[in-house]
């Protein structure tokens, strides 16, 4: 006859008892709360290395709210110890398996890329006409660079190339008005890095190469990069390498310009006033492009006294323009930058503020022009 098996234990192959099952389910259970524990007394508000606020404890707790349990469980899963290299093995699972694009930034070689925007054809459209509207009889351009994937989608595959042609459709729609500066051939025939590789943002040389086809548009002969200081900080890693949780990337170079002529730098409703466009100390931040003008702002009003004309130029903007605003200081006495995410009040209060305008720039990347809710609310 076997022996007997107590009611709370296997057997095993060997005739000892297993584990009991109890034990098993209570070992499990702390476990849990340990993590629990570990997750509410070393939690962090903000982490670096995603760009991003993590989830917070429930203002309310309550096991009746129906979205107790949700919040509950974002907070635990944004604060378990190890986070970052659970999310490390995550997204270098899906790399290798070749799901790629389930990541919310995808590796393209050494780059790293934005998934393609997509939008509504006719609100792209309706907003470009308001933003014309808004300028009135000033004369007004556009500034819209085709984005880093769209110029390197030839090099992908068919599914995802096919993915990309629908996003440069819209991008051909949008940008046929004549107020568009032309940028895609420029950009297309370029033999220099437009944008970084762990970063959305243009490189210096982007922004370099869409600031002389602005002057084109606008009937100026762009200044020689010798008016201009350039310093360079190393390493660099963007916002779309941290949004992709892979855990290797080849850094960056943040390569900056400021005019090398006087010019007056303010910030409407902060305590920021400065002789100088680049703040190297945020180099060392966890959002290193903040060296541009110490980050993004609502309103910002730069003087070049030495500028080639008296004129003012509007700029309403999102941080694309932050490493173009340099070069155009040698165009302009007077440039005032507007931010639809930062800013209080209306486009209009800003332009009518500024009293006479000589003339507007609407720089924006497609995904802002096309998707940003921050202009329409603007607009009203």
């Amino acid at each position: 006859m076997g022996a007997k098996v107590n009611g709370n234990q296997k057997q095993s192959r060997g005739g000892k008892p297993l584990l009991p099952d109890r034990a098993a389910v209570f070992g499990g259970l702390l476990l849990l709360l340990a993590l629990g524990v570990c997750a509410l007394c070393f939690r962090q508000d903000f982490s670096d290395w995603e760009r991003r606020m993590l989830s917070g404890l429930p203002e309310t707790i309550s096991l009746s709210r129906w979205t107790f349990h949700d919040d509950l469980e974002d907070e635990l899963s944004d604060q378990v110890p190890g986070r970052r290299l659970l999310v490390n093995l995550y997204a270098e699972a899906q790399k290798l398996t070749g799901r790629a694009q389930q990541l919310d930034a995808w590796p393209q070689g050494d780059d790293f890329l934005e998934k393609p925007v997509t939008g509504r054809q006719q609100t792209a459209l309706r907003r470009v006409e308001q933003l014309k509207a808004l300028a009135g009889d000033i004369p007004c351009h556009f500034l819209t660079p085709p984005t880093h994937g769209m110029l390197l989608s030839g090099q992908m595959p068919a599914p995802v190339r096919q993915v990309y042609e629908q996003e440069e459709e819209l991008y051909g729609l949008v940008t046929e008005d004549p107020a568009f500066v032309p940028l895609r051939q420029a950009f297309s025939e370029a033999r220099t890095q437009l944008y970084y590789r762990t970063d959305h943002h243009w490189t210096l040389e982007g922004a370099y190469l869409a600031y002389r086809a602005f002057c084109g548009a606008a009937g100026q002969t762009p200044a020689d990069r010798s008016r201009f200081r350039e310093t360079r900080y190393s390493p660099f890693y963007g916002t779309t390498y941290s949004r992709s949780g892979l855990p290797f990337a080849r850094a960056d170079t943040l390569v900056c310009a400021e005019p090398d002529f006087s010019v007056t730098l303010t910030v409407q409703g902060k305590d920021l006033r400065a002789d100088h466009l680049i703040f190297p100390e945020e180099a060392a931040t966890y959002d290193g492009y903040a060296v541009y003008l110490k980050g993004n702002h609502g309103v910002l009003e730069i003087l070049s006294p030495e500028a080639e004309s008296g004129e003012t130029l509007v700029v309403f903007k999102d941080s694309y323009a932050n490493c173009l605003l340099p070069f155009l200081t040698a165009h302009y006495r007077r440039i005032i930058a507007a931010d639809a995410r930062y800013m209080e009040g209306s486009f209009r209060d800003v332009l009518t503020g500024a009293g006479r305008v000589d003339r507007v720039l609407f720089l924006y990347s497609l995904d802002s022009l096309v998707n940003d809710t921050a202009i329409t609310r603007k607009l009203r």
